[in-house]
């Protein structure tokens, strides 16, 4: 056996932990994400806040903050779905009391025979957003 034949092994990958968007205006953002998607603020600061989405966390930043991260963070640039527990026809009558334009949808899909619907938004920053329902 050459030394560089090693026994192969799998890298076992469980979950995410966390999305990371790059926003431009951080109160913006935070309005945005905690009044009008009702996520909890888990972290607070001058640069960076962290929400709770579901078991995972949603980081938004801005340019300015010095922690590690992409090679070219840019505002705007992520896309993202996330699964509704309400009926879309509600959440669309709540984004509607927000003025939050609806870019596209419903939009029907099927995805290993099962079916969901669709609304896309966009954040303050640009970010595009799926809200996705799946049919029962």
């Amino acid at each position: 056996m050459y030394l560089f034949e090693k026994e192969l092994r799998y890298l076992r990958v469980q979950d995410i932990d966390y999305i990371e968007l790059t926003v431009d205006d951080l109160e913006q953002a935070t309005r945005f994400y905690h009044e009008v998607l009702d996520l909890s603020i888990i972290y607070e600061g001058n640069t960076k806040m962290i929400f709770q989405l579901g078991k995972q966390k949603l980081v938004c930043r801005t340019p300015e903050n010095e922690d590690l991260t992409a090679d070219h963070p840019t505002v705007g640039s992520t896309t993202f779905s996330i699964l509704a527990k309400d009926s879309l026809h509600t959440i669309q009558q709540h984004l509607a009391n927000y003025f939050i334009e609806i870019i596209k949808g419903p939009v029907k899909s099927t995805l290993k025979n099962k079916t969901a619907v669709s609304l896309y938004i966009n954040d303050p920053a640009g970010n595009l957003i799926e809200i996705r329902e799946y049919e029962k």
